[in-house]
């Protein structure tokens, strides 16, 4: 049995064709030789383009055409390819950076295609494998990675059309080509389901009601050709009374229409904002296509289902007709068009000279009028020269005068007069009305309009955070919040409606940027037993938790068994500790005051005592201390230094200097973190690596908002994770060791937190925060 074609299209034209608009041509071949050709169609477009420049891209379109039907094919070369580089010649000035383009341009014939692309056009193919499932094949994607679906490729930049694709269509495959906006709403994987499932017919019908329903700027136009074995009866002609809806129609629609903003489709994103976002969506009218069948001069196996089918003998007259007016055009003399531009200019020019005279007149008048009566009423105020009770006298006798001639005016003349300054009225309100309307129109449409913006944005994000592209969903909430921020919330309903949709972004925001909100477990307040006292940072040492600051040489503790809190008085005359460590063996700590000098606190006795600690420079400056397998390692800011001491008897050895290179600039240095590698923290935020005394490359990634300020950093080889915390942000920010966020941890109890200690193991942190210490789970 011979396949049968069938050929079906959907179009939905959008409410601003400047923004976005779409060419749908299918031509029907109308002698045998051009039947030899098979169907041609086209389907492109055209975002951000002027009128001129939409009329010029359907003059390409209706060329190609036109010479593919007319010029034979070649030895080695199709008439296509022949008509597509004359093209690419012709038509360099249409590739424009500010205009988005996205053409197909092909015929099909039998089961063979051919066809060319520019752009990002949808182009799926959907084969049926031996087992009886459909698989889907992207031609674009595939072309444009040079993997060719049966093509030759010419790969030539600045071309419109750089390649021709050639193949053939099984039996019952489906060939689908749209434009690139219908992505956005029918995935591959939606399409496959639709295509496959019903007869081509059905689904381009299926496919057109559901885009006409989206009602934005934006317009949609596709094809859907398939193969079908066995005899198919030939379909009767159908004539439909509905309006033609071709490219005519839609190049007329763009000088003449314009459409109101309605409400887009809703997926899955945000499902209760159509129940509460305002604002009524006209309905679109549907048309319905026409089934052509051509009893003479088409196969008796094809079936075409398009309101933008036309017949070769009527495009050729209608480029004819085109044509001759051109020449007319072109006739007309020079010598009459400069007459009439002249003539043109000179009456513009003479009215434009006659309206300024007036409108200096008028302006002279008023001003003398104005000048007049603030100099009567100076006279008045400063009674100059005694001139005010005659000033005043005047005034009274022109009032006067003015009461009498009305009075003296006949009954109709009164009635006129009143009549008119009614109408006066009534015109000047009715222009007020109008302006207030107008104003009111204004805003419900750019409400409107914003709102869809808005949505549009959010499903972006939703999309983005689905495949966990945080950046891009980060990018789409801050746009969307921007809209939000500019927008004028008027009423009491649209206030409502403002605020559900910054509810919404803002959990998608948490949910963008990791943010994981925690409950704080109150465990000491400190402030009863220093009270005059500012306690910065805390160090664990056999499951009691310490307390130290920079302005007092005392120490508060904290026993959980018993929760109970202590005052300990060190007994030796240090203050100022900046900083503390604890080795794993947690049997002492260290803790840094006087910016070089370290105690060690032992926990068995309770004993305090200073010990030795120096450095390769005496002006060391240090930061941050770490102890890691015995060693001590410190970060010298002064020198943009990193030492490494041994444990000695007394305390530590002269330190030797770590870092073998000075790339990284750590004068700024707060705080440091060994691991095997070291972790130096920066006053800004940064984050330095270092492995063997070498820089490595670390940068933060995902992280919104950005760290500005940063003030401990946490970690251990036995630890999964990096904690830095962030005292301005209110945050601890948990880092994958490659740099990439794992999430970060917030409370509503956290005001100004200065010191944090990391238990992962048990799955807690400590947090100290304007001397309390709370309790989080990780």
């Amino acid at each position: 049995m011979e396949p049968s074609l069938h050929l079906h299209e959907f179009f939905v034209e959008g409410s601003n064709p400047e923004v976005s608009h779409v060419l749908l041509n299918i031509t029907e071949p109308s002698t045998t030789a051009e039947r030899g050709k098979g169907y041609f169609f086209a389907i492109c477009e055209i975002d951000n383009a002027t009128t001129k420049y939409i009329a010029k891209m359907q003059d390409i379109i209706d060329e190609i055409e036109n010479s593919y039907y007319e010029i034979p094919d070649q030895v080695g070369q199709s008439s296509m390819e022949i008509v597509l580089d004359k093209i690419n010649q012709d038509s360099l000035p249409m590739i424009q950076p500010e205009i988005a383009l996205h053409c197909i341009v092909g015929a099909i014939r039998e089961d063979d295609i051919i066809f060319s692309f520019h752009g990002h056009p949808q182009m799926v193919l959907f084969y049926k494998t031996k087992d009886g499932f459909y698989k889907k094949m992207d031609l674009v994607e595939q072309n444009k990675s040079n993997e060719p679906y049966d093509t030759a490729v010419e790969t030539k930049k600045g071309q419109m059309f750089s390649q021709i694709v050639q193949g053939k269509i099984g039996s019952n495959d489906f060939f689908f080509a749209g434009t690139p906006h219908i992505i956005e709403y029918f995935n591959h994987d939606r399409l496959e389901k639709i295509i496959t499932t019903r007869p081509p017919r059905q689904s381009s019908e299926h496919l057109q009601r559901v885009l006409s329903e989206i009602k934005n700027d934006l317009s949609f136009g596709g094809i859907i050709i398939n193969l079908q074995t066995g005899v198919t009866t030939p379909a009767p002609i159908k004539s439909s009374p509905a309006r033609k809806i071709g490219s005519a129609r839609s190049l007329k629609s763009l000088f003449s229409t314009e459409r109101n903003t309605a409400h887009i489709l809703s997926p899955s994103f945000l499902p209760r904002f159509e129940n509460k976002i305002d604002g009524a969506s006209d309905k679109e009218e549907t048309i319905s296509a026409v089934m052509y069948e051509a009893a003479d001069d088409a196969s008796p196996n094809t079936e075409i289902s398009s309101s933008h089918l036309r017949s070769r003998n009527a495009k050729t007259s209608m480029r004819a007709g085109k044509y001759g007016a051109r020449q007319r055009a072109e006739n007309m003399s020079l010598e009459d068009f400069v007459k009439k531009t002249f003539g043109v200019i000179w009456k513009i020019l003479k009215y434009a000279a006659r309206g300024l005279a007036l409108l200096l007149l008028f302006i002279g008048a008023i001003l003398s009028t104005l000048g007049k009566n603030f100099l009567l009423l100076f006279f008045i105020i400063t009674n100059y020269k005694n001139r005010r009770h005659n000033i005043l006298a005047e005034w009274a006798r022109w009032w006067r005068n003015v009461k009498e001639n009305i009075a003296r005016l006949p009954l109709v003349t009164k009635i006129l007069l009143s009549l008119s300054l009614i109408l006066l009225l009534a015109f000047s309100g009715g222009i007020a009305y109008v302006g207030a309307k107008q104003k009111k129109e204004a805003h419900i449409l750019a409400y409107a309009k914003a709102l869809q913006n808005i949505k549009t944005k959010g499903y972006a994000a939703e999309s983005f955070l689905v495949y966990n592209d945080t950046g891009a969903a980060l990018a789409s909430i801050q746009e969307a919040e921007q809209i939000i921020k500019e927008l004028a919330c008027l009423s009491a309903s649209e206030k409502v409606t403002c605020q559900n949709l910054r509810n919404r972004l803002n959990g998608m925001l948490i949910k963008a940027r990791k943010i994981t909100p925690v409950y704080p477990q109150l465990l000491a307040d400190w402030n009863g037993l220093m009270p005059t006292d500012q306690i910065d940072n805390i160090f664990l040492l056999n499951n009691k938790l310490y307390g130290f600051g920079q302005t007092s040489t005392n120490i508060a503790s904290y026993d959980p068994l018993i929760k109970e809190s202590k005052l300990i008085v060190p007994g030796i005359s240090v203050k100022n500790f900046s900083a503390a460590s604890v080795p794993k063996e947690n049997d002492y700590a260290v803790l840094l005051y006087d910016n070089a000098n370290i105690a060690q606190f032992k926990p068995t006795d309770n004993s305090w005592r200073k010990i030795d600690i120096d450095f390769p420079n005496q002006n060391a400056a240090i930061a941050g201390i770490s102890i890691y397998n015995r060693r001590l390692y410190s970060l010298d800011t002064q020198n943009n230094q990193i030492y490494k001491h041994d444990a000695i008897k007394t305390g530590f050895a002269l330190g030797k200097e770590w870092l073998k290179d000075n790339s990284a600039d750590i004068k700024t240095g707060m705080d440091l973190a060994v691991d095997g590698d070291v972790f130096a923290l920066g006053k800004n935020g940064s984050v330095y690596k270092f492995t063997n005394g070498l820089a490595e490359p670390f940068a933060i990634t995902g992280l919104d908002p950005q760290l500005t300020s940063a003030d401990e950093i946490w970690t251990y080889n036995d630890l999964n994770y990096i904690y830095i915390l962030d005292t301005a942000g209110k945050r601890i920010i948990v880092l994958e060791k490659t740099g990439e966020l794992k999430k970060q941890i917030t409370a509503k109890e956290f005001t100004n937190p200065t010191g944090m200690i990391i238990e992962e193991q048990k799955g807690v942190a400590y947090v100290l925060d304007d001397n309390k210490v709370y309790l989080i789970e990780l």
